[in-house]
């Protein structure tokens, strides 16, 4: 059996905790004063032993993959908004969402990364108007590749 098949053994997913220990990148450049999630992330994983078992814990890389913006309060009273308007030319999409219309309540984000259920997440500041979120489908709609937000 291969070391692979061994690390994903049925004692790997009876209990995974995921803690997100670094950012690779700046979540917010100073220069624009916009707002980015950022490229990637490093999560520790681990698992609770079965009996028997022991589990050695692994840090991975993760992309960023895309983004859910929210008003209300972050694990209270939130609403995911869809965006304003979604363009698509083959399989690169563009989704924008308009701020300025939902400033009643708080706005917030959470970046969302790939192979992971680790979130960043952070209110969005009261200046910004717009985020686009620009990514890649492959041929079953899935995110592959780079994604970027930038909310300005």
């Amino acid at each position: 059996m291969s070391s692979s098949r061994r690390r994903h053994g049925p004692f790997w997913f009876a209990a995974v905790a995921f803690l997100v220990i670094t950012t690779a990148n700046a979540q917010q450049p100073a220069s624009t004063g916009g707002l980015t999630c950022p490229a990637t992330i490093d999560v520790n994983e681990a698992a609770k032993p079965i009996a028997g078992w022991s589990a050695v814990p692994a840090t991975k890389r993760r992309d960023f993959e895309r983004v859910s913006i929210y008003n209300g309060e972050a694990g209270g009273q939130e609403y995911d908004l869809a965006p304003d308007d979604e363009k698509q030319e083959g399989g690169r999409v563009v989704q924008t969402w308009s701020l300025k219309g939902y400033r009643s309540m708080n706005l917030f984000l959470r970046c969302r990364y790939h192979d992971t259920a680790v979130v960043l997440q952070r209110d969005i500041p009261a200046g910004l108007e717009t985020c686009t979120l620009r990514f890649t489908l492959d041929k079953k709609e899935t995110i592959t590749g780079q994604s970027e937000l930038k909310c300005r």
